[in-house]
């Protein structure tokens, strides 16, 4: 685990859960002023990765199950609870986002299907694999970022942006809170991940700088009306780029760079699953727990108001988890010197 391979990992977790949802809760929230809020959120973020890296080093790159003293198994249980959340709200992402813009006949049970086939097998040989596959994703996904961001340079309305602070300064401080915890909160999952070097601060701001830039053109393109209806702001604002005036759908293709954000996140939270459960018969625990998810997918399909409701707290949620992660990480014994 390079630094170049924790990059491609910290890139994709910071941005995972922006799609749809994150956008567009600031959005109602802030109207224009969701950029304002992103940036804030971006300092207050940084803060909370800094104290996140220096708890990190106390663990010298090593798993949470070789921790020594009694304070493991509260942590271990806490980051078992956490990991199982996050699945169960990246996947809802998913298939929300999958059933209504391209899977749109395709039942629940179909579209997540391959879901927990593909998490198995790419967690089998654990981080190194995940952060090579991250490695290949993250150009790809750069690429077509900046590709999608060009094509709706000429849409780019400044005059969306006026006037200027107009929401409340206690909604301001609200936003900015709720951007730092969607944003730092999935980087909490690299807690296990044999990483020495733990700064995380540089990688989190330029993938903060990917989420505020895309925050900056879905203003600049729908405007303060249109981004508060659309559940889904990024995607219908890319429906606005047209190549040679008669090349459409272009869409599609550049929201596979956010599918490649959820799976990254999928696969470090099925390793993490994974690496909880004893080394005897682990692959079938970790088979068993991915099939019990799979069902439990299907059955938040059901009860879809339901996760609405959760998603719409779901930033003080991440935000009492990382909370509790700094409550614990206090007792951690320090290092050895050597």
């Amino acid at each position: 685990m390079n630094n170049r391979k924790t990059f491609s990992l910290c890139y994709f977790l910071g941005r995972s859960f922006f799609l749809g949802f994150g956008f567009s809760l600031l959005s109602k929230m802030l109207v224009q002023d969701a950029w304002i809020a992103a940036i804030l959120g971006a300092f207050l973020g940084s803060g909370i990765l800094y104290l996140f890296g220096l708890f990190k080093s106390k663990l010298n790159g090593k798993p949470i199950k070789e921790i020594t003293s009694w304070i493991k198994w509260p942590i271990l249980i806490l980051y078992f609870i956490y990991n199982i959340f996050i699945y169960s709200q990246i996947v809802f992402i998913f298939q929300t986002f999958a059933s209504s813009f391209f899977l749109i006949k395709s039942p629940v049970f179909f579209i997540i299907l391959p879901i927990p086939f593909i998490i198995f097998r790419i967690c089998k040989t654990g981080y190194p694999t995940i952060a090579k596959v991250a490695e290949i994703l993250m150009p790809i996904s750069i690429f077509l970022t900046i590709f999608g961001l060009i094509g709706l340079v000429q849409n780019f309305k400044i005059d969306y942006f006026t006037p200027i602070l107009i929401s409340k300064p206690t909604n301001l401080f609200t936003g900015s809170l709720f951007f730092a915890f969607y944003s730092t909160a999935p980087y909490f999952l690299l807690l296990n991940a044999p990483i020495e070097k733990n700064k995380f601060v540089l990688k989190y701001i330029i993938s903060s700088l990917s989420i505020i830039i895309l925050c900056i053109f879905i203003i600049g393109i729908l405007g303060p009306n249109l981004m508060q209806v659309y559940r889904y702001p990024e995607y219908m604002a890319m429906k606005k780029i047209r190549i040679f005036n008669f090349i459409e759908k272009v869409e599609n293709i550049v929201s596979i760079a956010w599918l490649c954000d959820s799976f990254i996140t999928l696969a470090i939270v099925g390793n993490n699953l994974k690496e909880t459960y004893p080394t005897k018969h682990q692959n079938i625990y970790f088979g068993i727990t991915l099939i019990i998810l799979y069902f439990w997918s299907i059955l938040s399909n059901e009860l879809y108001q339901e996760g609405l409701n959760v998603y719409h707290i779901l930033p003080i949620i991440l935000g009492i988890f990382e909370v509790l992660f700094f409550l614990f990480c206090l007792f951690l014994p320090r290092k050895k010197k050597n």
